[in-house]
């Protein structure tokens, strides 16, 4: 009996490595999540699954590199491919030097996967988006491109969003479509309370100036001051378990105003059947599917937008609706891991 080597999810990006991992063992294709440290991003204590860990934050410098180091050697060995997401083992733009060539030499397949700020180049975002905000870094577009050019000289395929795609198409043979897998068995969706009580707005920026959400807040003041009954909650630095809670309560999920795609959280919030506010730029609305229910909206638009969903219960229990069966249709887990699968075998995975 042929015992299948596991296919490697290396990196954490809002856990969806894990789940992706997780689901391909569904499917009977044996995979694992393993992350650099244990830790999250910025000031976050998500408490986001994976399998394994490679060392604790605390670990010293020297033992940090001596893992790194040992587990590539041992990456052959233990695995039949390579799905790198957002991360990769040696760090900075190095990867062609001895990481790439190395897998390479070992005839193991690499694929690699983009969350947002590890491959966004400032001033195309900026050119294509009038509301992206990020802080003043005269380098970050050169080092992004450095990373992009080193990663792509071994690694030449890529799975990513719309959004990325206008980034790192110049750097790989081929983008394959990536959608942000979910276990939706973990998501209840009841339906928004429509008249019970004043409905309730949740906002959980994991970076607030990057998302807009001084804007979220002056809009939901601005209302609250005009007389319009609804709870607003912004809240910060919860773990992913009590994220989940809070988002089981609330009635209209507020993503972000101001990246022009969307993420992790708008998926979370869609598989809880919630009316979910994000920005979606104007050039790739029609790249995505076209039963996409997030309502968009920017610091522009964000104080009109809000009041309407919040009077509209009616609009709002059918945009809930939709999003569930939109999460089920494009981002469960299983249906991400099936095209993942299809195209680990289209560039050379004989699993």
């Amino acid at each position: 009996m042929t015992v299948l080597k596991p296919i490697l999810q290396y990196g954490s990006l809002a856990a969806w490595p894990y789940w992706l991992a997780e689901a391909l063992e569904q499917i009977g294709q044996p995979s694992i999540n393993v992350i650099p440290e244990d830790t999250d991003v910025f000031d976050l204590d998500r408490r986001l699954p994976y399998h394994e860990a490679l060392m604790a934050k605390s670990a010293s410098r020297y033992r940090k590199v001596f893992k790194r180091g040992w587990f590539l050697k041992q990456i052959p060995s233990r695995f039949s491919f390579v799905h790198y997401h957002g991360s990769h083992l040696l760090r900075g733009s190095m990867h062609h030097l001895l990481e790439g060539p190395y897998l390479a030499a070992q005839k193991i397949p690499m694929l690699v996967s983009f969350g947002g700020g590890d491959a966004r180049i400032i001033d195309i975002a900026r050119r294509k988006n009038p509301y992206f905000y990020r802080e003043a870094d005269p380098t970050r577009d050169a080092r992004t491109r450095e990373y992009l050019k080193s990663i792509s000289k071994y690694v030449r395929f890529v799975a990513t969003d719309c959004e990325m795609e206008d980034y790192v198409t110049p750097y790989f043979d081929k983008v394959f479509p990536f959608r942000p897998p979910l276990d939706l068995s973990r998501f209840s969706s009841r339906p928004a309370e429509e008249k019970a009580r004043p409905p309730v707005v949740l906002h959980v920026p994991t970076e607030p100036h990057v998302k807009g959400t001084e804007q979220i807040v002056a809009a939901a003041e601005k209302l609250q001051a005009e007389g319009l009954r609804f709870e607003f909650k912004m809240v910060r630095k919860l773990t992913q378990k009590e994220f989940y809670r809070e988002l089981s309560q609330c009635d209209i999920y507020i993503d972000e105003l101001r990246c022009g795609s969307h993420g992790v959280t708008a998926v979370e919030a869609m598989a809880s059947g919630k009316a979910t506010i994000t920005y979606i730029r104007p050039d790739l609305v029609e790249k995505y599917p076209a039963d996409l229910p997030l309502v968009n909206a920017n610091p522009d638009t964000i104080t009109e937008v809000l009041r309407h969903l919040i009077e509209d219960d009616e609009g709002r229990a059918d945009i809930s609706r939709r999003s569930r069966g939109y999460a089920e249709k494009y981002h469960d887990s299983k249906v991400v891991a099936r095209q993942m699968l299809e195209a680990y075998r289209e560039i050379g995975f004989s699993g």
